[in-house]
């Protein structure tokens, strides 16, 4: 199996040292993703991975052989790599570009074989570029370049596929389709990319290794694992909720900006919300200092993993099962001890019509804040017509907001009248 192995691995530009001890093996049949904040070394190291740079420290093992003895013709034929670049050099169709990817097989002087357009005819086929063969390389997309240059790199047919930032400046479907095309490689190709996108690393990377602000590995392994909150605050700053993702059977990550230091504004929120529509109020309100609690959530809910993730207080129920009447007496209760109820209307059935009973019975004695972003409530009523009025009496009593930055401005307006 083929495999690069760093070994104690250090950099420095200078007396700036950006990378120090750095150690692990990418494997054929991997996809890789390096991670890291702005300014950690994360090209760096994919610059010294792939025999552009050579590490002050350490060594780089291209299947047990140290890469500083390989020949740059060697180095070639073993890896390919695409750097953070939307632009073609040349003026070249694009099957003349990947033709490019041949270079390194090629001697002096020598033509192309029967077996290189072979490879070129197939790279462009793996990467879906076949339709653009005759186009002009400087006349594609972003998202059509993107992958004209995954496929020129496939020409060299590399044990070891190295990208640097493959997503960058591509909208969010070129994104995921290269993303897609990278898992697809990684079958039979060792394939390693810095990735800025924690949540494209999370979904598509069998692997993830994450590069701290002392430039050593503050994480290295299945990304459910290594992707957690408390790494990702101390590596990125951020805050992070770990939640469920529907459309795949790991985890997706929502993120907030941490409170400021002045950040307890000494006020609860109680957040009524579920299915995930809350979960960016939930972190927004959390981030700005406020305490937040949450529900009724049946167990198992978006908004109730976010929420858990903060470690916000949350009355629960089993899932699929209706609030109990103990329930909708103890959510009241919160209500009204809450400085202000947030309302953020979702779907509401019978299980969860006790939700609106709740607040509805508390408007008027407690502020309520309703996200008024739906046009209309009978759309939302899958309890026989009983949850479209208590909507409507309980919009009738709040103060309305658009959107999370007007939510914000009401509250610390609330807030400050109380002080």
């Amino acid at each position: 199996m083929n495999c690069i192995t760093l070994d104690g691995v250090a950099f420095r530009y200078g007396s700036k040292e950006v990378l120090n001890g750095i150690s692990f093996t990418c494997r054929e049949g991997e996809l890789t993703g390096i991670l890291g904040e702005n300014g950690c070394g994360k090209t760096t190291l994919l610059r010294i991975m792939a025999g552009y740079l050579k590490p002050q420290a350490g060594s780089v093992a291209y299947n047990s052989q140290p890469a500083a003895q390989l020949s740059a013709r060697r180095l070639a034929q073993m890896r390919a790599v695409v750097e953070q670049r939307l632009t073609s050099p040349f003026e070249f169709s694009v099957f003349d570009y990947v033709m490019l990817g041949r270079t390194p097989y090629l001697g002096r002087f020598k033509s192309e074989t029967l077996h290189d357009y072979m490879v070129v005819e197939e790279s462009l086929r793996l990467t879906g570029t076949t339709h653009l063969q005759d186009r002009n390389a400087g006349s594609l997309s972003g998202g059509e370049l993107q992958r004209v240059m995954i496929a020129r790199a496939l020409a060299q047919e590399p044990d070891f596929l190295m990208l640097d930032e493959p997503t960058a400046h591509l909208d969010i479907r070129h994104q995921l389709e290269i993303m897609d095309l990278l898992r697809g490689l990684s079958e039979t190709t060792a394939v390693i990319a810095v990735i800025h996108d924690l949540n494209h690393a999370a979904r598509f990377c069998d692997r993830v290794i994450v590069i701290g602000r002392k430039g050593s590995v503050a994480g290295d392994g299945v990304p459910d694992e290594v992707l957690h909150p408390d790494l990702i605050k101390d590596v990125f700053s951020v805050n992070a909720a770990t939640v469920p993702d529907p459309a795949s059977p790991r985890s997706y990550r929502v993120f907030s900006l941490p409170a400021a230091t002045t950040a307890d504004k000494g006020m609860t929120v109680h957040v009524i919300s579920g299915g995930g529509a809350g979960r960016y109020v939930i972190s927004a309100l959390h981030a700005s200092g406020y305490q937040v609690t949450v529900g009724v959530l049946n167990e198992g809910d978006l908004d109730l993993g976010t929420a858990e993730s903060l470690g916000c207080h949350a009355i629960t129920a089993p899932p699929f099962s209706r609030i109990t009447a103990a329930q909708g007496t103890e959510l009241e209760r919160w209500c009204l001890d809450a400085g202000a109820v947030v309302v953020v209307p979702v779907p509401v059935g019978k299980g969860n019509l006790a939700n609106l009973e709740a607040v509805h019975s508390v408007a008027g004695k407690r502020a309520v804040i309703f996200m008024d972003t739906v046009s209309g409530y009978d759309g939302l009523d899958h309890a026989d017509g009983r949850a479209a009025p208590l909507y409507r009496g309980i919009r009738e009593n709040a103060v309305l907001v658009k959107n999370i930055e007007n939510l914000l401005e009401v509250l610390e307006e609330m807030r400050s009248k109380n002080v």
